[in-house]
Order: C-alpha cells, then structure tokens, then sequence
C-alpha cells in the first residue's frame, strides 16, 4: 500500500472529529467567534435540537469580502500571530471550526463591515461556492443544516433532540456567565426559549447579575463571595453554601481568564476544599473566575480549548483550595438562607466569649454523657414541653445579641423553634448536636497530634520494587501522621498506623496512599478516614430524634451551635437549621 497526501477536505473531515463533536460544539465555536468580534447582541436559533438547523446572529465587526473567503480555510485567523502566541486573550486562534464545520454540514456565512457591503458564501460538505453579494445589516450570520447528514458514522452518534438541545442551552449559559455585557438569546423551533439581558459594563455587580440570571435568586441568597488576589493569581465568585448542594456537578462554572474550562483537578481541589461540609456524592454549586498572566497558561492543550495548563499548576490549585476553605470557615455558621444583615453582623461576634454561667444555667450539653447532661425526668406522653416566656431568664435585649435567637418550642420530637429579632429559626436538634460533638472530637485530635496504635505484630506490606522506593521517599512525611514504616528486605514492615483507624485494612490503606504524592494529600486522605470515623462516633454520641427537651435545654443547645465551627450543616452536609424572615412569613398569609 503506498503513502499518498490526503485532500483538503479529508483533512477538514478528520479535523473536525476533534473540534465538532455535537451541535453544541458548532455554537460554542460560532458564539466564541462572535465575542471576539465585539458583538453586543448574540442570537441563537436550533432546530431538532440543532440537528437539523443551526443559525448564530451577531451585530459585532463582521468580516470583509476577502476575510469572508479566506475564513472557511485551514489555520486562517486574524486573532493570532508569532508576537502573541505565548499570550492568547481571543476566545478563538487555532482557524479550525469554520472549514471543519463547513466539511460536515451545509454552511453559510453572511457578513457585512461598517460602512461596507454584505457578502454571502456557501460550503456544502466541503464544496466552496462562488461568493455573491448579500443584504444585510453589520456583523455576521452563520447558519450551518444537515449536520452530519452525509456522514452516517457520525450522524448515528448525535442523541436525542431533546439531549442535543440541553447540551446547547448549557453550552449558552456557560458563555453567557462569562460574558455579562452582551446580550444573548436563544431561540428553539421558531420560538423564544431564553434571553439574558446584556449588563451595562460599567456596573459594579455586573458579574453577579448574571450569576443570578443563570443560577437564580435561590443560588444568590445561599452562596458565599469568593475573594482573593496575590502575585499569582487573582480569584473571584460565589460558591454555594456546604448545604445546597447538587447531585451532578451540571452547575459548575470555572473560568480562566474569561475563559470557560473543563479541569477535573482544579474542580477536584474544589470539591476537596469543602472537605467534610459537603456529603459524599454531591456536588458543590459555584461560579469560580481565575486571573492568571497570559504567559502563566496553555489555552492550546486541545482543539476544542475547554482545556488548560498552568506553568505552576500546584500553586494554583493550593491558592484556590485555601482561598475556598478560608471564605467557608468565614462563614462557618451560615445555613440555608440564612442572610439577612441581622444575622451576618451577629456571626461575626461570635467568638466572643459567652457567660458561661448563663449557659449552664440552661443546661449544659456534655459530649460524653448524654442522658445525664439533660437531666429529663421519665416522661412517656408525647407533649411538648411548656412554652417559658423570654423575660422569665433574660431582659428583651439579649434576643439581639444571638443570631439564634432563643427557643420557643419544640415540635416532632426533633425541630426546635426559635425566634430572633428578624425572624423564625428551625434546628434539626439531632444533625446540630451531630456537628457539635463532631467538632470538638475533632478539635480534641488535633491538639494532641494524631495518636498511634503502635501495631502488636508489624504488618508486612509487600510491593515493587517502584512502589517501595516511592513510600520509602515519603517516610516522613507518613510518620507525622502517624504512619511508621521501615525497610524489610524486599519488602516494608508497617510498624504504627492511626488509632482512630486501627480497625482498617492495612495493605488497603498504604495502596491508597501510594496514588498520593505529597505530604498535604496523605494527610487529606488519613483526615478522610479519621473524619469518616468521628463522624460516625458523634452520630451515637449526640440527642437522638425523638427526645423531648426543656426549653433551657434547647437554649443551650442553641448557644452550642452559635459558637461551633460549620454548624450550618451536619457531618453528612445536610443542613442544621434553616432561617425564615418576618418578611418571608408575612408572604406566606399573603400579607405583604
């Protein structure tokens, strides 16, 4: 068989495999197009979930009739050139969609400069058509049909229409998020789906107007702001509460340098800087910007350029992960709408320190003794205990200085009404009392360092010759978490793992650990394991659904709670306690 040149429009074809996957690739690319060509306005009409009809319209600079033919050639750009190749700030640069679309479908381009004359041109899988003049207003209209018609191996892999279309609609959103100035709208079969409107760019929240319009008021009322800058990079956003949290992670923006990316490690240090605020199987919401130098990132890792390199990427992702955990632990208390300026000026104060005396005179909560620390007498009625007038034990004041507030009752054996000066409070008096005993089990571990169960008889750990030299490299580290091992001829004798996990399977541990490669994620990974443990310890060890609570009691529960960190959520990240304004009440009997 001998070697021949393939044509051009193989070439495109094959191209093509890699930058147009789906329809929702031709409008990421086409709508990429038109932001680096100033559009203001940006309209997006599909048909048969973009299968049968694709049309981008945008008011932006449009294009000459030269620059219309050479466009739908390979590699043509005007967005990059040997001076700026190390610093691309243009969405688009490689000059690859445009012919690659024009391989696979029916494409049609029509375009008209300030001043100028429209002009249109047609590529039929391939086949270049004459250009002719076209009326039209300035900017550009692509309308690209039949994709994948003519190509039966690739057009069997397209999904449903009502799929494609999802894939559009969230491909849109994700530009739009990133490009609040303009104005975007899609149409779907002939008929207005969604608009956002575009944001004046001079407008100081135009970033989180947008957030709203994509992810709703809900999100806005239950996220935390993100803020954080040094010489490396500069990191805004909104990250959602612990407890409003997802089962996918469909809502999840990352970008860099206005750039939407795709980057499992970053969205894994994301998901890691939640730590044990997040259950397990569910997915933090946020909306996430990164500044970097241009020079500091590969925008040109793949085709589609979803995807990044950083020149330090370790750096990135330790900022990123500290900046996250610091705007949480900042905001420790905060639960399911829980934002009103009463209660965020209140949490601040709360390290203050309490009049313990007052607390224990409403009944002292002990993590080792339940039954005891409550002191109930036998009760075998299901009634809730009497209402005790605030003034019975403190002066009207106090109820401002607790965000809590005091407790008014208690309903189902288990929710505790509150009330403060802004509204009605409902705990969850198992999942609350569940983050107390969690936190200060954890507080006890780490101010006696991690203890070891010195094994009876050493466990023998036998590896490679490549793994033994990786966990011999990181003897130290290993041993400050309590990890003790020590070279056995070909093998590794394990001599002190951490009691908290003495039941655990060693050879499984020391597997894990060995996919690890720095001290900060073996002590991650063990805190997992620790955490796991404790989490379950103060699940048995905290006041049980069901039990009956004197309204002292529930007081200093809720003084607890105030005071301990993350008490927004349980150990399982479900919520604690959710907060319902005065307002919000009043709107419920339709007062307001």
């Amino acid at each position: 068989m001998t070697i021949k040149l393939l044509d051009n429009n193989i070439i495109n074809q094959i191209a093509a495999g890699e930058v147009i996957e789906k329809p929702a690739s031709i409008v990421k690319e086409l709508i990429e197009n038109s932001i680096d060509a100033n559009a203001k306005t940006i309209t997006i009409r599909i048909k048969d979930g973009g299968k049968e009809y694709i049309e981008i319209e945008d008011d932006g600079d449009g294009m000459s009739p030269s620059d219309l033919q050479l466009c739908i050639q390979r590699h043509a750009t005007s967005k990059l050139n040997s001076n700026n190749i190390q610093k691309i700030k243009t969405l688009g640069f490689r000059g690859e969609a445009l012919p690659s679309i024009g391989s696979v479908s029916r494409l049609e381009i029509i375009s008209k400069v300030k001043n100028g004359i429209g002009h249109r041109i047609v590529v039929d899988y391939g086949d270049i058509k004459d250009i002719r003049k076209s009326a039209s207003n300035q900017g550009t209209i692509v309308k690209v049909s039949n994709i994948f018609l003519k190509l039966p191996a690739r057009y069997k892999f397209l999904k449903s229409s009502r799929s494609e279309q999802i894939s559009i609609v969230d491909t849109v959103k994700r530009l739009a998020i990133s490009n609040p100035s303009i104005f975007f709208n899609i149409e779907i079969d002939n008929t207005t789906y969604l608009s956002y409107g575009a944001i004046d760019g001079d407008h100081e929240n135009i970033f989180d107007w947008r957030v709203e319009e994509i992810l709703g008021t809900d999100f806005m009322k239950n996220m935390i702001e993100l803020s954080y800058e040094d010489s490396h990079v500069n990191i805004t956003g909104n990250i959602g509460l612990p407890s409003y949290n997802r089962s996918n992670s469909n809502n999840q923006y990352l970008l860099v340098n206005n750039r939407i990316i795709q980057d499992r490690k970053l969205s894994g240090a994301i998901r890691a800087a939640y730590g044990d605020k997040l259950p397990k199987g569910r997915f933090p919401i946020f909306v996430i910007k990164l500044n970097i130098a241009y020079d500091s990132v590969d925008v040109n890792v793949h085709p589609s350029k979803s995807e990044v390199r950083f020149t330090d990427e370790r750096i990135i992702q330790s900022k990123l992960v500290s900046s996250i955990s610091k705007a949480l632990n900042q905001n420790v208390n905060q639960s399911l709408n829980v934002f009103s300026k009463f209660y965020e000026k209140k949490i601040s104060q709360i390290n203050r320190s309490l009049d313990k005396e007052q607390i224990n005179s409403q009944g002292n909560l002990s993590i080792y003794d339940i039954n005891g620390s409550f002191n109930l007498s036998d009760q075998d009625n299901d009634e809730i205990p009497a209402i005790v007038n605030l003034s019975s034990y403190t002066t009207s004041n106090d109820i401002n200085e607790f965000p809590l507030g005091f407790a008014k009752a208690q309903i189902f054996k288990n929710y505790i009404l509150a009330q403060n000066s802004e509204g009605m409070i409902i705990v969850d008096q198992h999942a609350a009392h569940e983050r107390i005993v969690f936190e200060k089990l954890k507080k006890s571990i780490n101010e006696n360092a991690i203890e070891r169960q010195i094994l009876l008889l050493p466990h023998i750990y036998s590896c490679d010759q490549f793994d033994k030299e990786k966990l011999l490299s990181l003897e130290n580290d290993l041993d400050t978490v309590g990890i003790e091992i020590e070279e056995f001829g070909d093998e590794l004798l394990i001599r002190s793992i951490p009691s908290l996990i003495k039941d655990t399977n060693v050879n499984e541990l020391i597997r894990d650990l060995l996919d690890l490669s720095s001290k900060e994620f073996i002590k991650s990974a063990l805190e997992d394991r620790i955490n796991e443990i404790l989490s379950k310890i103060s699940c048995y060890g905290s006041v049980r659904s069901g039990r009956l609570l004197k309204i002292d009691e529930m007081n200093a529960l809720l003084r607890e709670i105030e005071k301990t960190p993350n008490s927004g959520q349980c150990n399982h990240g479900r919520p604690t306690h959710i907060f319902l304004s005065q307002n919000e009440i009043e709107k419920l009997f339709e007062r307001i």
